[in-house]
């Protein structure tokens, strides 16, 4: 069976159907370690764990040595563990082997095998799905993440602002691991059921809510070039901070969107939001981008985007970043 999303696993779980083997394998590791935390830490009591659970790694295993501990009875429990971290790392050969065992796996084993970042053997994928369960750990679409966001911080007992959440988004992108993360942190030093306002993000997770690349993004879209060369010069204080190489993607995907809204037909919040997957709140903005800029213009910019992306990375340009970064911010903006 192979399976999309972590909750129909988590579902089973809850109700203590286990499969005999998972593949976890994918792109977006925030739902494989929610996986094998709970493999790990929720199904053997920590009494049963010392007997009855095995955690191995890629590097240093072979197929003959999971299958020896998959095939091992479990002592004084209803089943056993076997995890298979960084499986990625097993030789494609040793994988001949372990299709032996996924014809006819022990019913008391759960076997886990952990593939991060890395295609995995279309064949014993097949193998996997026919004797047990394959979780296909995809990245998020960009425009489901505020979404996600929302539902994420709700989950830890708050509410958050559409602001607080698009600059969380601006700054992170769709890496759910590390927004995980940022939030978990700071509801740390936040009051149950309180909401997470642009402040708490600037105190707590150390993005400045007045000088950001979403900041930069809306004074762009209404020609505020004091405000711009403002929030420029103090992103480039601290490149550390505000790589360069990161900035560029989020200008590139603003001045898509603009092109986008620009050639709608109908421009309410809702149908700009819809289109383009942001906030109705913040449809508003690209809405007047799209009006500001004519759509030859934002073609134009975002030719000049890729243009200096090449640049900062050392093609046909000598000049340091943070002089590239003005000068394209000065032909985006006239």
């Amino acid at each position: 069976m192979v399976v999309k999303k972590a909750e129909d696993i988590l579902n089973h779980f809850n109700q203590k159907q286990f499969s005999s083997v998972y593949l976890l394998t994918g792109e977006e590791n925030y739902y494989i370690d929610l996986l094998v935390s709970k493999f790990e830490n929720e199904i053997l009591d920590e009494s049963e764990k010392d007997f009855n659970m095995t955690i191995l790694y890629g590097l240093e295993t072979n197929s003959k040595e999971i299958c020896s501990f998959a095939k091992q009875y479990p002592i004084i429990s209803q089943n056993r563990i076997v995890i298979v971290k960084e499986f990625q790392q097993i030789d494609k050969k040793e994988l001949s082997l372990l299709t032996f065992y996924l014809e006819k796996p022990l019913s008391s084993t759960i076997l886990v095998l952990v593939n991060k970042n890395k295609p995995i053997d279309k064949k014993f994928s097949d193998k996997v799905s026919k004797s047990g369960v394959v979780f296909e750990s995809n990245k998020l679409y960009e425009d489901k993440v505020t979404a996600w966001i929302d539902r994420y911080v709700k989950q830890k007992g708050f509410n958050i602002e559409a602001s607080a959440t698009n600059l969380i988004f601006e700054h992170l992108g769709n890496n759910l691991q590390k927004i995980s993360n940022e939030i978990d942190k700071m509801s740390i030093n936040l009051q149950q059921g309180s909401v997470i306002r642009l402040e708490d993000i600037a105190n707590h997770i150390g993005i400045n809510k007045d000088y950001n690349i979403f900041e930069l993004q809306n004074a762009i879209g209404k020609l505020a070039h004091n405000k711009i060369n403002k929030i420029v010069n103090y992103l480039l204080s601290n490149t550390n901070e505000n790589p360069i190489q990161m900035m560029l993607p989020n200008l590139f995907s603003y001045f898509m969107k603009v092109g986008i809204v620009a050639q709608l037909r109908e421009k309410t919040n809702e149908s700009v939001a819809s289109a383009i997957g942001v906030s109705p709140y913040f449809a508003r903005d690209y809405i007047y981008a799209a009006q500001i800029f004519p759509l030859e213009k934002i073609y134009q910019n975002i030719d000049l985007i890729k243009e200096y992306d090449l640049k900062t990375k050392g093609l046909g340009s000598n000049f340091e970043n943070e002089e590239l970064f003005k000068e394209l911010i000065y032909k985006l903006t006239h």
